[in-house]
């Protein structure tokens, strides 16, 4: 194999990893003002985990997107590129980030850290959580699970849940056959 074909990237395939690049510094780089404003504070926490959160996920787009392309087409493939950037980013941030602590919300689905003007609107599991309480208004039922004890049905929502939702809509992104052949062949 020459040295040429070894990676497979037209001009238009860089300037768009190029321009990825660079849009997710910008984002990334005005996230110590933004921080500080007003206006974000006073966002709902979906709208604040996306605002703080989209250079990341542009970032995850370029830096875990293309080596996904790479081994799935053999190619830097824009499209599967995006999937798989955001594949990744969903497996990090809804499932590792999400069991990583501190932890938004207690085992009876008490709110942990409930100032506004903290960061925590910015955590998936606190974001996820208040949509959980906006959709469904039964979230202080508490359950006793055996062998675990109480838990909050807001716990089992946020943090067991969420993740399984999360697994599959990943696998959707890969398609179900891709996403168990990249599992079986990295493991």
């Amino acid at each position: 194999m020459k040295q040429k074909d070894f990676v497979k990237i037209s001009k238009d395939e860089w300037i768009i990893i190029a321009s990825i690049s660079i849009l997710a510094v910008i984002l990334i780089s005005m996230l110590p003002k933004m921080m500080n404003s007003g206006w974000f504070t006073g966002l709902i926490p979906p709208l604040q985990y996306f605002s703080y959160n989209l250079g990341f996920i542009l970032l995850t787009i370029v830096l875990l997107g293309t080596p996904v392309s790479w081994v799935l087409k053999q190619k830097i493939h824009i499209w599967t590129m995006l999937k798989g950037g955001i594949g990744s980013w969903l497996i990090f941030s809804f499932i590792l980030d999400m069991w990583q602590p501190p932890f938004a919300f207690s085992t009876n689905g008490i709110i942990l850290i409930p100032s506004s003007e903290s960061l925590v609107g910015t955590s998936v599991d606190y974001m996820v959580g208040w949509v959980y309480m906006k959709i469904f208004p039964f979230q202080e039922i508490i359950m006793t699970i055996p062998g675990i004890g109480k838990i909050s049905f807001l716990f089992i929502l946020v943090y067991f849940i969420t993740p399984i939702i999360t697994v599959f809509i990943a696998a959707l992104l890969f398609k179900p056959k891709v996403f168990i052949k990249l599992l079986r062949d990295r493991i």
